[in-house]
């Protein structure tokens, strides 16, 4: 094909409001890394990804867990899990075999199912599954029968408000994220966390009001005032959380306005010693983060620095340390039709991961593609860990247009 008939059907995948951010100097980086990344095709030079496609059917949500107790991690979406079975003489990896659990209501075009977390909650050793929906039934928990061969059975959290995505965070500050905080889609509704109580039969979970009312679109968990406890996050304010979080008073501290967002997080972006926080937003143009500053009377203040705007709808959004450098990176995609009428919503879906560099202009953020214009995006969940037991770190994501895994090729490149 003619040089100038491939440039212009690259040039057909942008809108002109891409077009003109790719031209500012502050996608520069970003556009730098794209391109490369387009050129290459899937994957990027540091780390080799290999797409597996699990199921082209619809479900936005996606777990990791051990669901039976094989020593293989298992993957949960929407009405499947998929069991990880030891690979063949022909295949290229694990095999993954589907396992339908449950019947779940299809509304809007939605699957009713936002967020799937896995959690043993009766302690019996097997993961159970906790989702959400917008719907029917708003947050619920699906007992696995583990070795029986009977259905799962669906308990019943709370039914007053719709739910759009949960959290399994660390707020009794063991050093395990075993509460659950849903962001609630009923602002009237009391903010609100839970825990776990009883074992077996009697096992269920029992709800901790921290204020009257919510807070808006997103929801998130971090140290923010390095005092060694969670604190609450909205995109409003934070909540300090008190020496008792079951009974003491939560203080709220309206110090920003993050706007519609998904997932809020606290990582010390710069290195000053201070909680930073990291967010994006779920159904317009943006990945942010939020440097925490203190002024002379030692008041708090926070300064909003822009990582990427050039696509829209990164709705999920996760902190790990993808390349083994002991530095954290952001992994996110986006969102197949978080709405139809989304801004950016029909434009291509990616799969990407942001490197913070550092340059004589100061800090940077480097765009990697992972995967760009296929059926793969961010959904609602994406989560990041060694899922084949390799030594690095795997990437599930599930949309409304499937679920696949890009298998890390790292530490076991093609051909080995």
């Amino acid at each position: 094909m003619p040089r100038f008939n491939c440039e212009k059907a690259w040039y057909a995948k942008f809108n002109p409001r891409q077009l003109r951010r790719l031209a500012t100097p502050l996608g520069l980086v970003m556009s730098l890394a794209f391109l490369a990344g387009l050129a290459r095709g899937q994957g990027s030079d540091e780390i080799p990804f290999r797409k597996h496609t699990l199921d082209l059917g619809p479900s936005e949500t996606v777990d990791v867990a051990d669901i039976n107790l094989d020593g293989r991690l298992d993957i949960i979406s929407g009405e499947n899990w998929f069991e990880q079975a030891a690979p063949s003489m022909s295949s290229e990896g694990p095999r993954w075999i589907k396992h339908k659990f449950r019947e779940l209501p299809f509304t809007d075009n939605y699957l009713e199912d936002l967020s799937d977390l896995a959690i043993d909650v009766n302690g019996d050793g097997y993961p159970d599954i906790v989702s959400c929906s917008y719907w029917s039934k708003p947050l619920t928990w699906w007992e696995n029968p583990g070795r029986q061969k009977k259905p799962w059975i669906e308990h019943v959290i709370e039914t007053r408000s719709p739910v759009e995505f949960a959290f399994l965070v660390d707020i009794l500050n063991t050093g395990k994220p075993q509460q659950l905080l849903p962001q609630y889609g009923d602002p009237k509704f009391p903010l609100t966390w839970y825990e776990i109580s009883g074992k077996g039969a009697e096992a269920r979970w029992v709800g901790h009001e921290i204020s009257p009312q919510s807070y808006g679109h997103g929801i998130g968990a971090g140290d923010i005032n390095r005092d060694g406890r969670t604190d609450i996050i909205t995109p409003k304010g934070w909540f300090e959380a008190p020496a008792d979080p079951r009974f003491g008073q939560w203080t709220f501290h309206a110090e920003f306005d993050l706007g519609a967002t998904g997932f809020i997080y606290t990582l010390d972006v710069n290195d000053d010693g201070l909680p930073d926080l990291v967010t994006s937003l779920g159904h317009d143009y943006g990945i942010f983060w939020y440097e925490q500053k203190k002024d002379e009377s030692g008041g708090r203040k926070w300064v909003k620095h822009v990582i990427d705007n050039a696509w829209s709808q990164a709705h999920a959004l996760t902190l790990a340390d993808l390349d083994g450098d002991k530095q954290v990176e952001i992994i996110t995609g986006k969102r197949y039709y978080a709405h139809e009428h989304d801004p950016g919503a029909n434009e291509p879906l990616g799969v990407y991961w942001y490197e913070k560099i550092r340059t004589d202009r100061g800090l940077q953020w480097r765009r990697h593609i992972i995967d760009y214009s296929t059926r793969a995006g961010g959904g609602m969940q994406i989560p990041v860990l060694d899922i084949d037991g390799d030594g690095d770190m795997d990437i599930v994501v599930a949309g409304k247009s499937g679920l696949f895994l890009f298998e890390n090729l790292t530490n076991n490149p093609p051909g080995k």
